[in-house]
């Protein structure tokens, strides 16, 4: 199965988009801000990244 991380700081956006991809086959790994993201990476290691490019904690756009 492949594996996605998901970095959303909205939730409703986060679980409704989490939800359609399960759907799809997916395995979602959500994180709502920057930091548990970048450990959820870590731990993980997803085939994909999807993130928000203005998070509360940090920008999408840096490292």
């Amino acid at each position: 199965m492949n594996s996605l991380l998901f970095i959303e700081d909205d939730d409703g956006i986060r679980v409704a988009l989490k939800l359609a991809l399960e759907d799809e086959g997916y395995e979602v790994i959500e994180a709502p801000d920057g930091r548990s993201g970048l450990a959820r990476f870590a731990e993980r290691e997803p085939d994909l990244v999807l993130l928000d490019l203005r998070l509360p904690d940090m920008s999408g756009r840096r490292r």
